[in-house]
């Protein structure tokens, strides 16, 4: 393969890649709504989903390091940022595409720490409900003790 195939190449893995984090970041947006609406049943499926385009992501990742590596073999450099330009035509284009990748990784990252604090918050307040209601049903059984009648008597007549 020719350098220009390589970096056609890359740029194609990476255009799919920006796909799919824009997928992951729909399901992310979800999320905090189906959150924030407690709806928790559907985040399950939700966290599904979405990890099936993070397992798609990391074989993108691993095809982009293999022709990447090449790439940087047959120019003979160690960075992209070493290659020129001129050189490589498709060059600016992969690096504006890595770039709305990293931006998209980091708006992900963002509403799933969101995402993380409303858990947390919600699972305080349940925790807070199951303390109080086991709270209330000790007191309830200091008051209102459970009635073992037994009959301490017995008729001895016979």
């Amino acid at each position: 393969m020719e350098t220009k195939e390589y970096l056609q190449r890359l740029i194609e893995i990476s255009s799919k890649k920006l796909s799919l984090m824009d997928e992951i970041m729909m399901f992310t947006k979800t999320q905090n709504e189906v959150i924030k609406d407690k709806r928790f049943e559907e985040v399950d499926l939700l966290i599904k989903e979405r990890q099936k385009r993070m397992d798609a992501v990391d074989k993108f990742d691993e095809q982009f390091v293999v022709y990447s590596s090449r790439l940087k073999e047959m120019a003979g450099v160690t960075s992209f940022e070493e290659l020129p330009n001129d050189e490589f035509p498709g060059l600016p284009e992969l690096k504006g595409i890595v770039e709305s990748i990293h931006e998209r990784i980091i708006q992900i990252k963002e509403l799933d720490d969101e995402n993380t604090n409303l858990v947390k918050i919600e699972m305080q307040n349940t925790r807070n409900d199951i303390t109080n209601t086991n709270a209330h049903k000790r007191a309830t059984g200091a008051y209102y003790p459970p009635s073992n009648t037994t009959s301490y008597y017995f008729d001895k007549k016979k």
